[in-house]
Order: C-alpha cells, then sequence, then structure tokens
C-alpha cells in the first residue's frame, strides 16, 4: 500500500520548537506522517516539488465572519477601498437598487464614515438613490448601520417616526423627531428585523462563497464569531444548520470552529446548586439543548466558545470608555459609548456559561468594558474553577498596562485585529486623542505579558487577508502612512506564530493543529516569498501561491 503524498524541496517554517524547519512533509489521510528525509518519495503514491517555496502552517484566522464575507460577496460594496466619497457611496446604492427586483430589499456592507467627511450617509440620501426599495447599509464594523425611509416603513415607522432605541442602543433624530437613518448597537435590530430572513441554503451559499475567498489567501481555519441571534448577531435561528448544509454539499472549504451567540443559550434548570467558593447565591447554568457546549463537533466543524458583546465600536464610537470619546466636528462631547447589557445580565449569562462548561468569548473595545469583563471572570473562576478554560476577550482595542497584566494573571486570551491598524487607525487615532491613542491595538505588550495571543482579521470589517495582518503587525501605520504607536510592532516570527499556534491555542485545538510536526493536520500554505526574510515594508507583496487543506490541493498550484 502507498501513502498519499509527499510535498518535497520546500522551506518548511513548521512552528514547532523542537524542529523549526524542515524541506519534506509526508501526509497520510491528511495528517503529518513523516520530515524531511524520514520516508522515501518512493513509499507515497505522489510527489510535489515546491521548487524551494517557503511554506507556513494554514493561517487560521481565530475572529472571521466567514458567513458575512461570503454576504458581502454579493451585496454592495461601499467600503471605503471601493468608495472614496459619498457621492461614490450613493452611486453605487444607486445601481444597485436600479437592477433590484421590485420591492426587493437591497443591502450594503463596509462603509466608514471617517472616509465621508466624518458623516454617515441619511435616509433621505438614500432615499434620492433608491429607485423606491428598503435599503440598509452595514457600517463596516457591524455595529451600526444607516437605513432610508422605505426601509422604516418596511419595520413599521412611517415617516421614520416614533423610532425609539432599546437599551444599549441608539437612534438619533432630527429638529422634527425623525429617525436621520443611523441606528447604533441594539437598535439595529429596529430595522434588521423586518429583512427576510437567510434561509439555510441562503447561509450555506454564504459559507460556501466566504470559504472559496479564504483559501486564496492561505487560510485554512476560522472562527466565526456569533451565530444564531439575528437580533445582536447571525443571519437566522438556524445558522449552524447553514453550516451543516454547507459541509454536507462539500462547500465548507476551510475548518470552522462556531461561536453560538450567548443569547441562544438558556437556562438548564438548576437554578439552586452549589454556591462556589465565593459565597452569594448560586448562578444558573446556562447551555443548549441536550448539554451541547464548546468542543461538540469535529475538526471540520465544531461548537467553539459562546460569544457576547459587551460594548460597541471604537471608531463608531460607541466602546465603552473610561473617559470621554475626543471632541471633533460635533462627535465624542460627553460621550463615552455604552454597554449592550446592564453589567448584571452580563454577569449572569457569562458566569451561567463557564458554570455549564463553556468557553466564553465576550467582546471588550473600551477599556472601561475590559473592566467589567475582567470582573466577570474573575468572579466566574472564583466561584467555579475551571483549569484552563481559555476564556478569550475578544478585541481589546484600549487597554492600559495594570489592564494587561491582570487579562494574564486571569489566564484570559486576548484576541487582537493587527489589520485594524492600516484600515481604522487613523479613525480610532481620532476617537482618541493623543494621549490615548497610545493605548490603542496593543499586540507587543501582551506578548511581553507572556500570553499566547492569536491573530484575526475580525473580516469582513476589515481585510482577511492574513499577509497584509501580518504586514501592519510588524510595520504598524496606518492608511495615510502615519505611524501608529510604533513601540508595539512585533516580528514576523511572532506574527505568524500567533496566526497559527496562537489561534489553534486560543480555540482549544492546538493538540492537532498549528504546527507541522508528527501527527497534527496537513494544512499549510506556499507563499511566493519568503516572508521572513522580505524587508518589513515588502511584507505586504507576498502572495499565497498554493493552500492545501488535509494533504491536498485546495487553492492555487504547485
Amino acid at each position: 500500500m502507498l501513502l498519499d503524498v509527499l510535498y518535497t524541496n520546500g522551506s518548511f517554517y513548521t512552528q514547532d520548537a523542537r524542529r523549526p524547519r524542515a524541506h519534506s512533509v509526508g501526509v497520510h489521510d491528511g495528517r503529518i506522517i513523516s520530515l524531511d528525509d524520514e520516508l522515501p518519495g518512493s513509499l507515497f503514491r505522489d510527489v510535489h516539488d515546491l521548487g524551494g517555496a517557503a511554506v507556513v502552517p494554514g493561517f487560521n484566522d481565530a475572529h472571521c465572519h466567514l458567513s458575512y464575507v461570503g454576504q458581502a460577496l454579493v451585496q454592495a460594496d461601499v467600503r471605503s477601498s471601493v468608495c472614496v466619497n459619498m457621492d461614490e457611496l450613493l452611486a453605487t446604492v444607486g445601481r444597485a437598487c436600479a437592477a433590484a427586483p421590485p420591492g426587493a430589499w437591497v443591502q450594503g456592507a463596509g462603509y466608514d464614515q471617517n472616509y465621508l467627511g466624518n458623516q454617515h450617509p441619511t435616509a433621505e440620501q438614500l432615499d434620492a438613490v433608491s429607485h423606491g426599495h428598503p435599503v440598509w447599509l452595514m457600517h463596516n464594523s457591524r455595529h451600526m448601520g444607516v437605513a432610508n425611509t422605505a426601509a422604516f416603513e418596511r419595520a413599521g415607522y412611517p415617516g421614520r417616526r416614533k423610532v425609539t432605541a432599546p437599551d444599549g442602543g441608539a437612534a438619533p433624530a432630527d429638529a422634527d423627531g425623525r429617525a436621520v437613518g443611523l441606528l447604533q448597537e441594539t437598535a439595529r435590530a429596529l430595522v434588521m428585523d423586518a429583512i427576510p430572513a437567510p434561509s439555510v441554503d441562503d447561509v450555506a451559499a454564504m459559507v460556501g462563497a466566504g470559504s472559496a475567498a479564504l483559501l486564496k489567501l492561505g487560510v485554512t481555519s476560522i472562527t466565526e464569531p456569533g451565530l444564531g441571534a439575528p437580533q445582536h448577531i447571525g443571519h437566522s435561528l438556524s445558522d449552524l444548520a447553514g453550516y451543516q448544509a454547507a459541509r454536507d454539499a462539500g462547500m465548507l472549504g476551510v475548518r470552522a470552529t462556531v461561536m453560538p451567540y450567548l443569547t441562544t443559550l438558556h437556562g438548564l434548570g438548576d437554578e439552586s446548586g452549589p454556591v462556589g467558593q465565593a459565597g452569594a447565591g448560586p448562578v444558573a447554568r446556562m447551555g443548549l439543548d441536550l448539554g451541547m457546549r464548546t468542543g461538540f463537533g469535529d475538526e471540520w466543524l465544531r461548537l467553539g466558545p459562546a460569544k457576547i458583546l459587551s460594548d460597541g465600536s471604537l471608531i463608531g464610537r460607541s466602546a465603552f470608555m473610561c473617559c470621554d470619546y475626543q471632541h471633533d466636528a460635533g462627535a465624542g462631547k460627553g460621550n463615552r459609548g455604552l454597554l449592550q447589557f446592564p453589567a448584571a445580565e452580563l454577569r449572569r449569562r457569562i458566569i451561567g456559561a463557564h458554570r455549564a462548561g463553556w468557553q466564553v468569548a465576550t467582546h471588550a473595545i473600551g477599556d472601561a468594558a475590559l473592566d467589567v469583563v475582567l470582573d466577570i471572570f474573575e468572579e466566574a473562576q472564583g466561584r467555579y474553577p475551571r483549569p484552563d478554560a481559555r476564556h478569550r476577550i475578544e478585541h481589546v482595542n484600549v487597554a492600559g498596562d495594570a489592564q494587561i497584566r491582570r487579562l494574564a494573571s486571569l489566564g484570559l486570551i486576548p484576541v487582537p485585529q493587527g489589520r485594524f491598524i492600516n484600515e481604522l487607525g487613523d479613525g480610532a487615532a481620532r476617537a482618541l486623542g493623543p494621549e490615548r491613542t497610545r493605548l490603542s491595538y496593543r499586540v507587543k505588550a501582551l506578548l511581553d505579558a507572556g500570553i499566547e495571543i492569536p491573530a484575526s482579521t475580525d473580516a469582513p470589517v476589515v481585510s482577511a487577508d492574513p499577509i497584509l495582518n501580518v504586514h501592519d503587525l510588524v510595520n504598524r501605520r496606518t492608511s495615510s502612512g502615519a505611524e501608529f504607536v510604533p513601540e508595539e510592532r512585533i516580528t514576523v516570527a511572532q506574527a505568524v506564530r500567533a496566526y497559527t499556534v496562537g489561534s489553534a491555542h486560543a480555540a482549544h485545538e492546538d493538540h492537532y493543529k498549528g504546527t507541522l510536526s508528527h501527527g497534527m493536520l496537513a494544512d499549510f500554505a506556499a507563499l511566493s516569498e519568503d516572508i521572513y526574510e522580505v524587508p518589513a515594508d515588502a511584507i505586504c507583496d507576498v502572495r499565497v501561491t498554493a493552500t492545501v487543506v488535509d494533504g491536498k490541493l485546495a487553492c492555487g498550484s504547485l
């Protein structure tokens, strides 16, 4: 019997400290069975010569909205890289509306007011180009969006009147009491609930389209943060079925760890029970039916942490901060952002999920939100100790030294996004002001604290390209060319480790992915140039030439 395939004449950066480099990798049944000359090529059915290419383990995006990446491919593209000003954005929406079937919703995603003169599109501006269609545009942060008059009317608000935001949200109005179009945080649901939910097949198609796009970038694994709660995040109550349908149809090309949103969890009927070490009365366990929790599934599709948002967006100025946002052009004065849930409700849900055995991933961008979340995780472990829970805090966009030390001492995993530096950094600096900007998008400080960090993009909020992400972690320049907290630069080796070993560790998957070593998954990416050797400012020019998943060529050429 012949073994499957030998990939040879490569420069493999294995990420395994015991054997950091190799020139050949042998694969059978999707696993690595040999390195270098341990097994001769004659034992393998196929042999591929990599021509000396540099190879790294498949990039693992620890925070990537895969289904939304796919969805964005079929919506109006209003990202700043495409629509450089308000006129171009409105023209793009106008073309999409003109081409849409009569009465259909027209949706777009990716606009950023920081590139539009610090102005959000208004309902009236969208009305002028909508051809009568209801229009919804999602902000690139996905924490807010704008709707036109027809959209508000479909949602039950004729003339955009009597629009009242729920707790944790905002719906600004003009002097006549009419909503201007912007809906922030939980207020998004006022309009989004009126948009027909995607079917299981629709979600499967999004997952398939997103997978195909990411494979071209060398991404072989992702964690999708938040499914199943469309009033918060997710497409429908059946999102997981959409993922399963994509897998059944052969469209799930990347390995997916999915996070149910925490509001999909419910009490498990044990409101009484052991109090734990800190007293104060028990907290009911929170879980899914049949007691399913983190880890259920297999190497292609599994349940990861439960996800919850504590606050909002930094560039949208809704992240919960200890200090007011910088005041400019009427924005920021007296504004410190907000919590999406009252602190007591966050506590009940997070501790309940922790007690039921879930890994929990809590979005916390602002420094005030970070303190709230740190307190809750500390209480959870104090009352119901769980070794190696690996609870996560997504983003950690603003953090002081003491907060980072506390993160490390509690064993929490921060999940940063290097690409934010380039695409969002200018807007973040305007929101924070120079003194507080130095506390934002920190990465080296996390590593210096001894934390094993993952790498992620939050795509489609910013580009999903891991090479660009590595470039920004190393160079730390914004899209305007400005240096952004340069003392937080890290090395290529640290960035690649984060994208492989760190991301696997953050998902409790480091026993089978993240390194190219014996028994590990045969997922890797071949590069056009050696990313470890090119000048720092040329990292962005490196390209993925081939992506291998499960030992098989998934994209590109060898």
